[in-house]
């Protein structure tokens, strides 16, 4: 069982690197409110550029309601069957918490093992356990570039509003909780810079160094 986790830059193609990898070895992929693939399956959940569009919606009305800002957000009438754990956050609402919903916390999921975790501090929470820490940075006009294009934003303004305020949450909880910073090159096994290779050139080269740090096969 192992684990490999993708942090790093927002917008510097986590997901999109996280799910090549993930098909490479057949492992449960994990962004950062997404459950597993066997849940989301289950329920019938958007795929693709769609889900990317609806899991950012989703986050905006959950960030907002935490801030206090919930009455001044049109998003904030979320269905309670969808306030799933925010990004760096494995607990989430405990009032929507189920069995299958615990499941899918980055403890069980480490536990669990087979999984590429994105965006959920997997570097830092990982401890002692077996796990490929993988960081990903990128240049600030690549990344507001991806954003726009991965959650159909119209504006750059709105590309740099919604990476600034995921980096925020991002420092405050490796900062409160594990005393690191994201962009520590000394939290990764391996970095890549997508700004200087591209997605599937950088998808292989950390399957390559998955073998051999976890002995991994390809399906």
């Amino acid at each position: 069982m192992s684990v490999i986790t993708i942090d790093g830059h927002i917008g510097a193609g986590g997901p999109e690197l996280g799910k090549r990898v993930a098909r490479m070895f057949d492992f449960d992929y994990v962004d950062r409110i997404a459950l597993p693939r066997t849940l989301t399956d289950a329920d019938n959940m958007p795929s693709g550029r769609m889900a990317d569009r609806f899991w950012s919606i989703i986050e905006r009305a959950i960030s907002g309601f935490a801030l206090g800002n919930a009455a001044g957000d049109p998003y904030f009438n979320v269905p309670e069957s969808l306030l799933l754990p925010l990004t760096w956050d494995s607990e989430g609402p405990s009032e929507t918490h189920d069995k299958d919903i615990e499941m899918s916390g980055v403890d069980s999921l480490f536990e669990l093992g087979n999984a590429v975790l994105v965006h959920r501090a997997g570097c830092v929470e990982a401890g002692e356990r077996t796990a490929l820490k993988v960081g990903l940075f990128a240049s600030w006009e690549d990344r507001v570039e991806r954003i726009m294009k991965r959650e159909g934003l119209k504006s750059t303004s709105d590309a740099e509003y919604t990476i600034e305020r995921r980096e925020k949450l991002q420092r405050e909880y490796f900062g409160d909780i594990h005393g690191a910073e994201p962009d520590d090159p000394k939290l990764y096994d391996i970095t890549v810079d997508t700004s200087s290779e591209s997605i599937p050139v950088a998808s292989i080269k950390v399957a390559r160094f998955a073998r051999q740090a976890l002995a991994l096969q390809t399906a």
